[in-house]
């Protein structure tokens, strides 16, 4: 049977982001997920210790936490880290908000489709590296989009922060061709003439 891929639609206030990082304070990095180990954050901070002693930068957790032994092991490497934070479950004004400044968003996942993290951050011309995994590479365009990585390498994760921290102007290119490619396939008017489509070959 014919099957039709569609992505998911961003808020539209997104694209109204225009992300500048301030280049006179540490850069941020954005993680946004539930606490869980399926989403991989506590491999995240492990690969970027190494970084952070070469590097000056901040990384910020957004998502619920559970009670599991995952989470108590999140926050134990939170608070070990001084270039940690958690800031907990962040709305889309919050998220908005922090998206402005932001320098990359990192998406360690070990299972995802469609993650809205993702969109929402190239729409915002935020640049992003995220896991090789499930629908994640239909989104990413290594190099020109995006960073992929390797979540069974978390050495691949540091490079592509080095990289993206390292290289601004690689930084900048990646982050605007993302937001023009979420324009032309994310957003909600395009999305909903899709399935319009769909529905009139059906």
């Amino acid at each position: 049977r014919q099957t039709w891929i569609v992505p998911n639609a961003v808020d539209q206030t997104f694209f109204e982001v225009n992300a500048a990082p301030d280049a006179a304070t540490p850069p941020v990095g954005l993680c946004v997920g539930q606490i869980c180990g399926y989403k991989n954050q506590n491999a995240l901070m492990k690969s970027l210790d190494a970084l952070a002693r070469e590097k000056p930068f901040r990384l910020v957790f957004f998502g619920k936490a559970g009670p599991e032994a995952y989470v108590q092991e999140f926050f134990r490497l939170v608070k070990e880290r001084p270039w940690c934070e958690y800031a907990g479950w962040a709305g889309r004004d919050e998220l908005k908000r922090r998206l402005r400044t932001a320098s990359f968003l990192a998406h360690p996942t070990r299972e995802d489709n469609c993650p809205m993290a993702v969109l929402e951050a190239m729409a915002a011309g935020v640049p992003v590296f995220a896991s090789k995994i499930g629908g994640v590479p239909d989104l990413v365009v290594p190099e020109k989009t995006g960073l992929l990585c390797d979540p069974d390498k978390p050495e691949t994760f540091r490079e592509a922060a080095a990289k993206l921290l390292s290289d601004r102007d690689f930084a900048r290119q990646v982050a605007a061709t993302a937001k023009a490619e979420a324009l032309r396939r994310f957003h909600p008017l395009v999305v909903a003439r899709q399935h319009l489509e769909i529905y009139r070959e059906v």
